[in-house]
């Protein structure tokens, strides 16, 4: 499918630009959102940016008009209060991929819905009381993001990460299902290199998976 193009929700977000300059360097054409577009680099004539925000609908239709698949590109995000960031974003994106007739979806979560990731597996019952105080908030949105994308009607995959990291990918991330438990840090490029990679394909289920390198 190279010759595939696709939507970048968020490319103004660490993650959403690492998954536009993964998406480039296959050769694939990439539409992108950002809330202030003028402060991105111009990486090729292959991306065309769009100043939309990801909770409206009606900006982020033309960005998605035309496209094959669309990637939220948006880190999640975990904090102890309450937030709906990433449900209006996922509200919107849904419904502006209904008018524009696109299907196909790519999106990220964390694998610490099913508890902390990045402490060994015989403390992670007795932290989890402080985690969940601590990230509640970011969590109960991610856990709503699933839900909804599993009611949308699209063809959709979720892939869930441990704590992102700026260091250099390894470029042999797997994705596995979420049973294998995959923990840890990931690299930023490493989930960027994954959500494109399902993006280019269609789903299959399970519908929700784990990136681990």
């Amino acid at each position: 499918m190279t010759s595939s193009s696709i939507t970048v929700i968020g490319a103004d977000d660490p993650l959403g630009e690492a998954v536009v300059r993964e998406a480039l360097v296959r050769g694939v054409p990439v539409h992108a959102t950002a809330v202030r577009p003028e402060q991105l680099p111009t990486l090729s004539r292959e991306l065309s940016v769009v100043r939309a925000r990801p909770a409206v609908q009606h900006e982020l239709v033309p960005a998605i008009n035309g496209a094959d698949a669309v990637v939220r590109g948006l880190s999640p995000q975990l904090g102890a209060e309450p937030t709906m960031r990433v449900t209006d974003a996922a509200i919107a994106t849904a419904r502006a991929m209904r008018e524009a007739g696109v299907r196909r979806l790519t999106a990220a979560s964390s694998l610490d819905l099913a508890g902390p990731s990045v402490v060994p597996t015989a403390l992670r019952s007795l932290l989890a009381p402080v985690h969940h105080r601590l990230h509640h908030g970011g969590l109960q949105d991610l856990r709503r993001l699933e839900r909804l994308l599993a009611g949308s009607g699209l063809d959709w995959t979720v892939l869930r990460a441990g704590q992102l990291v700026d260091l250099l990918g390894t470029r042999e991330q797997r994705i596995v299902p979420l049973a294998d438990g995959a923990r840890g840090t990931l690299a930023r490029e490493d989930l960027a290199r994954a959500l494109v990679d399902q993006a280019l394909r269609p789903g299959e289920g399970p519908r929700v998976l784990a990136v681990t390198a």
